[in-house]
């Protein structure tokens, strides 16, 4: 009864009036976007070591647990206090329609499998969801249309918390290898792990905790105790994906808690936080999945996180491009051509991208780093530019007159806009942009008329842009 009693207490606690700035907010605090939206615990910032020493009970130095980084969480934000329940996906996919490329599931049916006709809906496990239930078979990119359409909804801008996030959450300030301790006789109380309630209908060959908490599956969430920031769940119950790409190590990670994230090189995504059906020591703070985007297992979810006073706004998502990276020789011209001439707006700008690590895959000198910008456009008929660069080394620069065709390595890119004519009338008068060949009628291939228009500019940067307009029939 005591339990109960606390439990009460803390899922009732006051949800705070938006009436003044959240980066106000007392950590602890809990807010709400709508009445339906996720409860938010506001988390202070603060320093932690991400990972485990070699001491640890049950280190796994294949996954890159060890060794350890100090990571200094720069700002405040806002983190889901339980993990997406099936209600909240419900009326996500009711508002919305979604349906997923692909409805494959992981689930046991009387072996790991995966079934099309398991889907979050029908996830097998449980066999019939109650709306509290933490939402599964859940793929990272689902989770990312849920996260769009409840930015779009609160105007809040929603995203899943980085890695650096969620660990330093799920400790709130510990350092044991879960919040409540290093000891799994006392899992029942604080998570929904594998123990003996789930070994007596699962008979998996892997270890449990020994000890009894109820719930042979998932588990409805908020249903024991929270860590010390007042989130729950942050072990068991579902694995929650997490920002960043798998890096299989923490050196080189961002030390100021952003997310760790790489052009063409992310080949699985961080779930964090171990489940119902995983043994002991998986269910460890510090212990990463690696699944890839698209994959989806009854026993994977998510929550969300937001940054304080955050106001989301939206983003190219049309078209016949949605996004276009570009290497360059030199970031500054590039980015001053994309902003100054052409109207975009940085929202993105890391000059030390990946660190070691994306130094390595770029092959560069030992001296220098990847420096990679997202420019947002400023209206959405326009495409989202990735510039990618290198700060002490010089990438991919022509090395003959721009007027030759193109070949492969040059710096080149395509993008696409409504009105050439109009395009090039601002980019002539523009100081360091020569304009190579003028717009002339694009031809299709197999005998396919004129499908629109073409020409050729080089920017200040020293890259070749192809502008293309469609024509009525392209």
């Amino acid at each position: 009864m005591k339990r109960l009693i606390i439990l009460l207490c803390v899922l009732a606690a006051p949800v705070i009036a938006q009436d003044k700035p959240e980066a106000a907010l007392k950590p602890g605090a809990v807010v709400k976007d709508c009445p339906t939206c996720p409860d938010l615990v506001a988390i202070a910032p603060g320093e932690f070591m991400i990972g485990s020493t070699p001491e640890t009970d049950d280190v796994d130095v294949s996954r890159g647990e060890a060794p350890q980084a100090k990571i200094k969480i720069a700002r405040g934000f806002l983190m889901g206090r339980t993990e997406v329940t099936f209600g909240q996906y419900k009326e996500f996919v009711r508002e919305t329609g979604y349906q997923p490329p692909k409805k494959a599931c992981r689930v046991w049916d009387n072996e790991f499998v995966d079934k099309d006709d398991a889907t979050w809906e029908n996830p097998y496990q449980p066999a019939r969801p109650l709306p509290e239930h933490p939402v599964g078979c859940v793929s990272w990119n689902d989770a990312q249309v849920f996260l769009t359409w409840l930015s779009k909804k609160t105007g809040k801008a929603y995203r899943l918390p980085t890695t650096a996030e969620w660990e330093y959450a799920a400790r709130a300030g510990t350092s044991t290898s879960r919040f409540w301790g290093d000891d799994t006789d006392q899992a029942c109380d604080y998570a929904n792990t594998f123990d003996i309630t789930s070994k007596e209908k699962y008979p998996f060959a892997w270890s449990f905790s020994p000890c009894k908490d109820g719930y042979a599956e998932q588990a409805p969430v908020g249903k024991f105790k929270p860590n010390q920031f007042g989130l729950y769940d942050m072990v068991g119950n579902v694995w929650e994906w997490a920002a960043d790409c798998y890096a299989g190590s923490h050196q080189g990670r961002p030390r100021d808690g952003r997310a760790w994230n790489w052009e063409g090189g992310c080949d699985a995504r961080e779930t964090r936080g171990g489940g119902w059906m995983s043994a002991p020591e998986r269910n460890r703070i510090a212990w990463p999945g690696k699944d890839p985007a698209e994959r989806r297992l009854n026993y994977f979810g998510f929550r969300v996180a937001r940054d304080l006073d955050s106001t989301y706004t939206a983003i190219y998502d049309g078209g016949q491009i949605h996004r276009v990276t570009l290497f360059t020789g030199d970031v500054a011209k590039a980015k001053a051509f994309w902003v100054d001439a052409l109207g975009y707006k940085v929202r993105f700008d890391n000059p030390s991208l990946g660190g070691e690590e994306m130094t390595k895959t770029l092959k560069l000198k030992k001296d220098a780093r990847a420096h990679f910008v997202i420019l947002e456009p400023s209206k959405t008929d326009d495409p989202l530019i990735g510039l990618m660069g290198a700060t002490g080394q010089q990438l991919a620069a022509l090395d003959r007159s721009p007027d030759q065709a193109t070949k492969s390595g040059d710096t080149m890119m395509v993008i696409k806009v409504k009105d050439i004519v109009a395009t090039f009338a601002k980019l002539k008068d523009l100081p360091g942009v020569r304009i190579i060949t003028p717009p002339s009628a694009l031809n299709g291939t197999g005998g396919t008329g004129v499908v629109g228009d073409e020409g050729t500019v080089l920017s200040p940067d020293g890259t070749r842009v192809v502008i293309q307009q469609a024509g009525s029939g392209g």
